[in-house]
């Protein structure tokens, strides 16, 4: 699909031109062709679809983790009881809900997450798949390598996860990816030559605390590709899952389900950092980069995981008009989601989700609500 894009504002995320105060965006094929200041060249103007948005930015796409997201819909339920609850749940329901709570991310302008799963059941695996796909949201499942005793049950959750994806397409374009978390030292003794080459040959992320990765080399550099937790002194690819201890350069993931939602995790990250600029770098470019996952900055021939914010009636105070004050505005959590594009598709629209519609969000409503009157009743 051919999208245009023009009378926005910009931020690129992109060293070489980070800011075009009023200009076009164009998109083919999944991925940027051109953008730039002032008006669209005439050969562009003929898009399948024109978004003409005066008093909005666009940006990359938020990329957020490493919370479950089985819970971020079930807040109100203890961790240890989720699972069991969602167990009694029709494949076509847990699909429901899980679309859903993906759903609603993408209202906040998320376009990918990580997400730490700490189960490798074959229905909860091929359900989270199949929602991603539905959606449109670039999901990762991480999984503890404890819960992975051999190399060949590791090849099997690989095949289960993928068995559970209805667009092939959403593998080439790396919507759907798996990911494996080491967490301690003895975590290490589940590896072995012969799982390093499984996880090679499937392009899987490894997501590894770095005093660990130290312990278990040589083992641990034949890893393709690592992800390293909290790295001390800074070395990249990298994520920290401690504020306080967040390095420029670096991405910020937290456990926990509520910093899912960009709208408490941009706040909390401005207050704690204290500059606004990397609060949103973080979450546009920062977690891209180091998951290399989406987009990490606008620029020709990136792909399009592009999010339009809106200002036109901003939840508080003035229309931010220059680039300061845009940043600030989004950095604490000021917005109004106006377009979601992932991989080049419009997910999200003028308060539409246009792959999950208004029907099946009340059905999973109706679904929550049976589920905690149950919870309740016991």
């Amino acid at each position: 699909m051919k999208i245009l894009i023009e009378n926005a504002s910009i931020l690129t995320m992109n060293s070489q031109k980070q800011f075009v105060q009023s200009g076009y965006l164009f998109i083919d094929k999944g991925n940027v062709i051109s953008y730039g200041e002032g008006s669209p060249p005439l050969e562009l103007e003929f898009a399948d679809y024109v978004i003409n948005e005066s008093f909005a930015v666009a940006l990359p796409g938020f990329v957020v983790g490493m919370g479950n997201i089985l819970h971020y819909l079930f807040q109100f339920v203890e961790d240890n009881t989720v699972f069991d609850m969602l167990s009694t749940l029709s494949r076509v329901e847990f699909e429901t809900v899980l679309e859903v709570s993906l759903a609603s991310l993408t209202f906040h302008g998320v376009t990918s997450v990580v997400t730490v799963v700490r189960s490798v059941d074959e229905k909860f695996l091929q359900t989270l798949a199949t929602a991603s796909t539905n959606n449109w949201t670039r999901v990762r499942a991480v999984i503890p390598i404890s819960l992975l005793p051999t190399a060949q049950e590791y090849e099997h959750v690989v095949k289960t996860w993928f068995k559970g994806v209805v667009d092939q397409d959403a593998i080439a374009k790396r919507i759907v990816s798996l990911g494996i978390l080491i967490e301690n030292k003895n975590d290490l003794s589940r590896l072995s030559k012969e799982l390093v080459d499984a996880i090679n040959s499937s392009k899987t992320f490894v997501y590894i605390d770095s005093e660990v990765f130290a312990e278990g080399l040589p083992l641990t550099r034949e890893i393709n590709n690592i992800v390293l937790l909290n790295p001390r002194p800074q070395t990249t690819p990298c994520i920290y899952t401690s504020v306080s201890d967040w390095k420029l350069g670096c991405g910020f993931m937290s456990y926990d389900i509520g910093m899912l939602n960009p709208r408490k995790l941009l706040p909390l990250l401005h207050k704690a950092l204290g500059n606004a600029y990397n609060t949103v770098s973080i979450l546009s470019h920062e977690n891209p980069l180091n998951n290399r996952l989406g987009s990490s900055s606008i620029r020709e021939a990136e792909q399009a995981d592009i999010v339009i914010m809106s200002f036109r009636e901003p939840p508080h105070g003035p229309i931010p008009l220059t680039e300061h004050c845009i940043v600030n505005a989004l950095s604490n959590g000021f917005y109004t989601v106006k377009t979601v594009i992932v991989s080049g598709e419009i997910v999200f629209d003028n308060g539409l989700h246009l792959f999950v519609g208004e029907e099946k969000i009340r059905r999973a409503g109706s679904i929550i609500s049976e589920l905690s009157r149950k919870l309740v009743a016991e």
